[in-house]
């Protein structure tokens, strides 16, 4: 195997395991959603990922160019944009239809922004072809959650579509996080200080919208040591994925959070709020199917996204 097969390979399972544990944090805190403020919750599960890496990165200073500067302003834009609306997201949507709506789109708006950006066309038709299956299951899981047919039963049609909202933009945020990420890789960024660098415009937005907000502080002592804990899961999340978007390319990247709906769907079996919804899974299984076509169509093209499409991302917020 070669060293860029073996690289591939490397990073789609790191890859794979951040869907595994993404999904459990992502149902875990979708119940916790609904009796702790999401950006409450949002700003204690930042802030240990933020004390996680930035002990992890002490003493470590990164290079700070230009480019540098634009890369780490438009990672903290992005990545207070895939928390706070994913959160947002999951308070109103079932858990697996969240997660699959939030990564189903981003293949095809990967596609998109690199190609705008670095104006030509970046991507081939098995991408396109690929995307654009995983986009047709996102739209299935659309339909299940605005008719009703989802775990969660009836819901409000105006809740659903501030939830379909928000999710949509925490995935458009997730592209942008990952291009900056790779922008900053090029630039000679060890994982350990992306990372310790990338939570400061998130804590800030968090606090700000919390101020004035009437938390149920009882509730969140009461789950202090489950939040704690999927918080540090959640850092392990963020690390896993730090390692795959160094070893894929973006669109891979993108593509391969989209495991998170199935294995999300069967952790939400245990949830008690939901019931087993086949709709939901039939819009996962499409997903999937465009997953795998993606990995096996990609595997030979590893090259990494060019540096023009990542290096002003702010500018497209």
């Amino acid at each position: 195997m070669t060293t860029e097969g073996a690289d591939y390979g490397r990073g789609v399972a790191s890859l794979g395991l951040a869907s595994m544990l993404g999904a459990a944090v992502n149902v875990a805190f979708g119940n916790i959603a609904q009796t702790v403020n999401p950006f409450v919750l949002t700003l204690f599960m930042v802030g240990v990922s933020s004390i996680v890496f930035g002990v992890a990165n002490r003493g470590r200073r990164p290079i700070l160019n230009p480019a540098a500067w634009r890369a780490v302003i438009g990672l903290n834009v992005a990545s207070a944009g895939v928390y706070i609306f994913l959160v947002v997201g999951l308070k109103y949507l079932e858990p697996a239809v969240g997660t699959a709506l939030q990564a189903g789109a981003t293949p095809l708006m990967t596609i998109v922004v690199t190609g705008f950006v670095a104006q030509r066309r970046a991507a081939g038709i098995s991408q396109w072809a690929g995307g654009t299956v995983v986009l047709a299951g996102s739209g299935l899981l659309v339909w299940v959650s605005c008719t009703g047919h989802s775990g969660l039963g009836t819901v409000d049609s105006r809740s659903t579509a501030i939830g379909i909202g928000a999710v949509l933009v925490s995935g458009l945020s997730t592209v942008f996080l990952t291009l900056c990420a790779k922008r900053l890789i090029q630039i000679g960024w060890r994982d350990s200080a992306v990372l310790a660098h990338r939570f400061y415009f998130t804590i800030v937005c968090c606090a700000a919208l919390s101020i004035g907000v009437r938390a149920d502080w009882s509730a969140a002592a009461d789950r202090s040591g489950y939040l704690i804990l999927f918080s540090v899961l959640g850092s392990g999340v963020v690390l896993l994925l730090q390692i795959g978007i160094r070893k894929v390319a973006p669109f891979v990247v993108l593509a391969m959070t989209n495991l998170n709906p199935l294995i999300t769907y069967t952790i939400q079996l245990f949830d008690h709020r939901l019931s087993t919804s086949l709709d939901t899974l039939y819009g996962i299984a499409v997903i999937l199917t465009g997953l795998a076509w993606i990995i096996l169509t990609q595997r030979r093209t590893t090259h990494p996204a060019p540096a023009a499409a990542v290096s002003t991302p702010t500018s497209s917020r």
